[in-house]
């Protein structure tokens, strides 16, 4: 598979790496970071455009997730109960799934691309429970240029080997450097928050003086 996938890849560059990556998104047994990573690979031995191929590899994932949305959006609450869907979502993670919804809202489409396990469900819980698109494309849009232009940038650097890096735990460094900056920037929004309160309050009308 692994050779037929390069194949491809080395025939239709960015096409087949956009069609290869929507199919990994609905379900078919494709590694999407094989596929980012053929892409990256062929920039650095055919002289294909690195940002074309990074566009294609978010374009493709962007699909990929898009379909899931639109398919658990489409089921609404029959996909709990569809003979193939409702195993993605077992009760432990079902609940699991709800609980972040509840607690992060579209963060918990962000979050979910980067937990083993729960992208797919992840999706078809957010167009089942009819999570408003755009909330679900901007917070997936965001989450997506990570491996788009991550993975990319490692099969064009290091080629075939950058592979194991992946395999061995390099996604856990990219993820914790992500966990840094979403940090970060959280607890920016959070100071400025502040900040704005505390003007409010002294620009607060006092109430007349009887």
């Amino acid at each position: 598979m692994d050779e037929q996938i390069a194949l491809w890849i080395s025939g239709f560059s960015y096409p087949a790496v956009f069609f290869l990556l929507l199919l990994c998104g609905v379900g078919a047994p494709l590694s999407e970071e094989l596929v980012i990573l053929t892409g990256g690979i062929l920039v650095s031995r055919s002289g294909a455009s690195f940002p074309l191929m990074a566009l294609a590899a978010y374009l493709g994932i962007l699909a990929g997730d898009s379909a899931l949305y639109r398919i658990g959006y489409a089921l609404g609450p029959r996909v709990f109960s569809h003979p193939r869907l409702s195993k993605m979502l077992p009760p432990q993670r079902l609940e699991l799934l709800q609980q972040m919804y509840m607690r992060r809202g579209a963060l918990a489409v962000f979050f979910s691309r980067f937990l083993p396990g729960l992208r797919a469900p992840a999706y078809l819980l957010a167009g089942a429970t009819q999570l408003p698109y755009r909330q679900f494309v901007l917070a997936d849009g965001a989450a997506a240029w990570i491996p788009a232009l991550g993975v990319t940038w490692l099969g064009f650097r290091f080629g075939p080997t950058a592979l194991a890096h992946i395999q061995g735990g390099l996604r856990w460094v990219l993820l914790a450097a992500l966990g840094v900056g979403v940090g970060w920037l959280v607890k920016r929004w959070l100071k400025q928050r502040r900040l704005v309160r505390a003007a409010a309050r002294v620009v607060e009308p006092r109430p007349p003086e009887v």
